[in-house]
């Protein structure tokens, strides 16, 4: 039986998604802090062009074109060294989040911003942002499953700090508004814990 302590922070995350779901769906809790971030990016886009480039080179890396081949190679990987609880629970997370974020942008069909063109061409509806969650689930699902148990921790480490950035990028390239971008943060690593826990209810958590 899995002790409570180690369910404590997947229910946190899944309580926190709810809420902030909630919270936007309402009432837009989160617009006046939003809208003094988008203000700003467009300046800074401005005074920093070579950076900039920098962010949009990098946010590609959220794209499904970039994330899907690298849960392929790890999936692959998984399965072929016979770790296929391995393998499923990576792409559990990271199926599962691309699926989510497509539900939650059709119900909630949250606008983009629209106060200035960005360089960044979108299609789809603002909350909540798939590259920062995507991103999340996909880095953290390949430190969790992938990594040796020795490379865990900083695998992980490295992991969140790339979605991290990755998220940052969006608001920065006026593409998504910062709330669509912690929504998507929350969604991303809920799935990858989940996927997680589910792996250790199967007893293969201590794999190398």
């Amino acid at each position: 039986m899995i002790p409570r302590i180690r369910i404590l922070p997947v229910l946190l995350l899944v309580a926190g998604t709810a809420l902030f779901l909630l919270l936007e769906w309402i009432g837009g809790a989160t617009y006046p802090l939003d809208l003094a971030a988008i203000q700003r990016s467009g300046p800074w886009r401005a005074a920093h062009p070579d950076a900039a480039g920098a962010l949009i080179l990098y946010t590609h890396l959220g794209s499904a074109f970039a994330l899907l081949p690298m849960t392929a190679v790890g999936a692959s990987w998984l399965w072929w060294h016979d770790q296929r609880a391995r393998a499923a629970a990576l792409l559990m997370a990271v199926l599962g989040t691309r699926i989510a974020v497509e539900i939650i942008k059709a119900v909630v069909d949250r606008a983009r911003p629209s106060l200035e063109a960005h360089p960044v061409v979108v299609h789809s509806q603002s909350f909540p942002s798939g590259h920062a969650g995507n991103s999340m689930a996909t880095f953290l699902a390949l430190a969790l499953f992938v990594a040796p148990k020795r490379w865990r921790r900083p695998a992980v480490a490295a992991a969140v700090t790339a979605s991290l950035i990755m998220g940052i990028t969006r608001p920065i390239l006026g593409v998504h508004w910062p709330s669509d971008v912690l929504a998507g943060w929350i969604l991303g690593a809920a799935a990858a814990l989940l996927a997680w826990w589910w792996l250790g209810l199967r007893g293969e958590r201590s794999a190398a």
